[in-house]
């Protein structure tokens, strides 16, 4: 059984990093990203954001399946300090958790 306060915490994570990569993070690279789940270590210090990629690149054009998960994986890695920086700000926790894209 989880515990309450790391579910919410799970939850806001999720629509703060699905804010972030709607409005924040212009990476060519970065195709239709949802993110699906978090899931926080019991002492919240490892966070592991779920995510689907449909395979688009931003301007509608097809891209193939390998070079895409690799390019937004790779988009995801280069946003990850932007994305820590900013669930630690708007969650002012003692220690902001690190962050790892699966």
């Amino acid at each position: 059984m989880t515990n309450p306060r790391i579910a919410k915490l799970e939850d806001q994570i999720r629509r703060i990093v699905a804010q972030m990569l709607e409005r924040r993070i212009k990476d060519p690279r970065l195709g239709f990203v949802t993110v699906t789940d978090v899931r926080l270590t019991g002492d919240g210090r490892e966070a592991t954001i779920f995510y689907t990629d449909l395979g688009r690149s931003l301007d509608g054009r097809e891209i193939d399946a390998a070079g895409g998960v690799s390019d937004t994986a790779a988009a995801l890695e280069s946003a990850k300090g932007l994305l820590r920086t900013t669930i630690g700000q708007q969650l002012g926790l003692k220690f902001t958790p690190t962050l790892a894209f699966v």
